[in-house]
């Protein structure tokens, strides 16, 4: 190999390295709307609540996380939001990813409000992935907020082995990312289209109507 193509070589392992490397972060701006969220989900389960979405997409606003991708470990822990997976939490615990499951048939905790449950799951997340105080004004609901060693996880793949001992839990998680991104959604907006009807029309449309009821 001569000196210009090894440069040349060292260069283009450069570029591969970093991508090859790369590692999703739990922090950031949401990069799946609403909608999109909702119809995924819905696909898979048609009794899931567009309020829970709206919860997960505001609620990561408000701490920078990825709540379109939480909602996709939390698919994973309630399993499509059935909560049929085995698991002792019921739906109206509002405990989306488990949080005080130590052993199997544990309820865990609870939550009074689709809101409330999702914060504390969300405020869980970012204790795992930096060591900066809550949001101003944001109070801590999570209680085990405080078990978490503070920036152990700043990625979506670091939580495997850590938030689940399942070494592949990170990669599941944006598995199903990957495929919600993918999702086509469909327009349900109802158009209304006017019709301009000669009065004409409804004179003999009535007089049809009443022949029809005497006769």
């Amino acid at each position: 190999m001569t000196r210009f193509a090894h440069i040349i070589a060292i260069f283009l392992l450069g570029l591969i390295t970093p991508v090859i490397s790369a590692k999703t972060p739990i922090m950031g701006k949401q990069q799946v709307e609403i909608e999109k969220m909702y119809q995924y989900v819905s696909t898979h389960n048609p009794d899931f609540s567009r309020e829970v979405a709206e919860a997960f997409f505001t609620v990561g606003e408000r701490y920078g996380v990825r709540g379109d991708i939480a909602l996709c470990q939390a698919i994973i822990e309630t399993g499509w939001f059935r909560f049929d997976n085995g698991t002792a939490v019921r739906p109206d615990d509002h405990n989306y990813c488990g949080l005080g499951v130590k052993k199997r048939g544990d309820r865990g905790c609870r939550f009074s409000t689709v809101e409330e449950g999702v914060t504390a799951m969300v405020q869980h997340l970012y204790a795992y992935c930096c060591k900066e105080p809550l949001p101003s004004g944001e109070d801590i609901i999570d209680p085990r907020f405080g078990f978490v060693s503070r920036g152990a996880a700043s990625t979506w793949e670091a939580l495997s082995g850590k938030w689940a001992m399942n070494h592949r839990y990170g990669d599941n998680i944006l598995r199903i990312y990957k495929r919600m991104s993918a999702h086509k959604t469909v327009d349900k907006t109802i158009h209304l289209i006017e019709v301009n009807i000669p009065d004409e029309a409804f004179l003999e449309d009535e007089e049809i109507a009443v022949g029809a009821y005497f006769e």
